[in-house]
C-alpha cells in the first residue's frame, strides 16, 4: 500500500482525493497547505495528519507518493525536495516553469530511483481514448494530419485557481494551455525535431496585463503527419480532436462523449449524389447516438455512483501507482512531458 500525501490543496486536490480513494494500491495518510485553517478543514474531514510545512511532514510521516497539487511557481522545489527525501512524487500540470528545472528534476527522479511524473489527464477521457486507439491499430488507414481544438469561456484576468495565475502570461488561461498542447501530442506524436514547431500567441483582450488569450501551435512529426493545435479563452466552449486518416475523418468529442466517423466524402469532389445530404443523414445518426448513449451513462452513473466521464484524474493515479508498484509503465511517457514542457516554455517565452 502506497502511503500518499497530498501537498497544497486547492480546488485541483480534490481530484487527487477522489481517484485516491478509488486506488486500491494507495492510502491517503497526510496532507499540507501554507494555509493553516485549509489543512484544518481537510484533515478534520478525512482524518488524516495536517501539516503546514513540507519538511515537517516529510520528517514525521513515512510516505511513499506525494501528490504536488501547489501553483507552479512551487512545483519543483516541492519536487525536488520529494525526491531528495526518497518518495515518488507526481505533479500537477503544468509540470515546471523551465527546461533547467524539468531536466534537474528527472535527472534527480532518476538518480534516486523514484518516479517524477507529471499530471496528463485529459487524454483519458473515454472520447479521446476510443479515438486514439482505433487510429493506432490502423481502423482508418495512414494518418495524415490531426486538428486539436480546445476553446474556453473563461477570462484570462479572472483567477479561478488563485492570484499566483496572474503571475502566468497569460494568467488563467495561462495556466491550462498545457491541456490542448499534451492531448495533440498523443494523438499526433511527437515533432520531428524542434525546428518542426511554430508557434503562435494572440491578445484579443486590449490589456497589457494580459500576455495572450489564445495560442496556435503546429509541427510535423517525423512520420509526416502535420499537427495543429488551437486553444481559446473568452469564446463558448468546445474541446475536441479531428483525425484526417486515409480512409476516413474521425471526430473525438469531449463534451459529448462520442466519436464521430466519416468515411465518405462530401463536397465538390464528392462520388455521392448529393453530397450535403448524406453529411447531415450521417450527422443526425450520430447525434442520435450520441444522445442515446449520453442518457444511459447519466442512468447508469446515478445508479450505481460511478465514476464521472469528466473524473480524468482517476485513470492517470490508478495508472501511476500501479507503476510504482511495478506494473506498466505509467499514464505519462517521458518524451511526452518533455515535449510539452518544451512547447509550453516556447508559448510562455517565445
Amino acid at each position: 500500500m502506497l502511503r500518499t500525501a497530498i501537498v497544497g490543496l486547492g480546488a485541483v486536490a480534490s481530484w487527487h482525493e477522489i481517484a485516491i480513494e478509488r486506488t486500491s494500491e494507495a492510502e491517503l495518510v497526510a496532507v499540507a497547505d501554507v494555509d493553516g485553517s485549509r489543512v484544518e478543514r481537510v484533515a478534520a474531514r478525512t482524518g488524516v495528519a495536517g501539516y503546514t510545512d513540507l519538511g515537517q511532514l516529510l520528517h514525521d510521516e513515512p510516505v511513499d507518493w506525494v501528490h504536488v497539487c501547489t501553483p507552479i511557481q512551487t512545483h519543483y522545489d516541492v519536487a525536488m525536495r520529494c525526491v531528495d527525501h526518497g518518495v515518488d512524487v507526481l505533479v500537477e500540470k503544468p509540470f515546471v516553469r523551465t527546461r533547467e528545472e524539468f531536466e534537474r528534476l528527472t535527472a534527480a527522479a532518476d538518480r534516486a530511483g523514484v518516479r517524477a511524473t507529471v499530471v496528463h489527464n485529459q487524454v483519458y477521457y473515454p472520447s479521446v481514448i476510443d479515438a486514439c486507439r482505433r487510429i493506432e491499430r490502423g481502423e482508418f488507414g495512414r494518418l495524415h494530419g490531426v486538428s486539436v481544438q480546445w476553446a474556453e469561456d473563461i477570462d484570462p484576468r479572472q483567477p479561478d485557481r488563485g492570484d499566483w495565475v496572474l503571475d502566468l502570461p497569460g494568467g488563467e488561461f495561462g495556466e491550462g494551455i498545457v491541456h490542448p498542447i499534451y492531448v495533440g501530442l498523443r494523438a499526433a506524436g511527437y515533432p520531428a525535431d524542434e525546428s518542426a514547431v511554430s508557434v503562435g500567441r494572440i491578445d484579443t483582450t486590449g490589456d497589457e496585463t494580459v500576455g495572450f488569450d489564445g495560442i496556435a501551435v503546429s509541427y510535423t512529426t517525423a512520420d509526416d503527419v502535420a499537427c495543429t493545435i488551437q486553444h481559446h479563452s473568452n469564446v463558448p466552449d468546445r474541446r475536441r480532436i479531428d483525425f484526417a486518416a486515409e480512409r476516413a475523418h474521425v471526430t473525438a468529442d469531449v463534451a459529448t462523449g462520442s466519436v464521430r466517423v466519416q468515411r465518405d466524402s462530401y463536397g465538390p469532389n464528392a462520388s455521392v449524389e448529393y453530397p450535403a445530404l448524406r453529411a447531415a443523414v450521417d450527422g443526425l445518426g450520430s447525434a442520435v447516438r450520441t444522445t442515446i448513449d449520453a442518457i444511459a451513462d447519466a442512468v447508469w452513473r446515478r445508479v450505481t455512483d460511478a465514476e464521472s466521464r469528466h473524473d480524468t484524474h482517476s485513470p492517470v493515479i490508478q495508472r501511476e501507482a500501479a507503476a510504482i508498484c511495478g506494473r506498466g509503465d505509467g499514464p505519462t511517457p517521458r518524451a511526452e512531458a518533455d515535449w510539452a514542457n518544451r512547447l509550453f516554455i516556447r508559448l510562455c517565452d517565445p
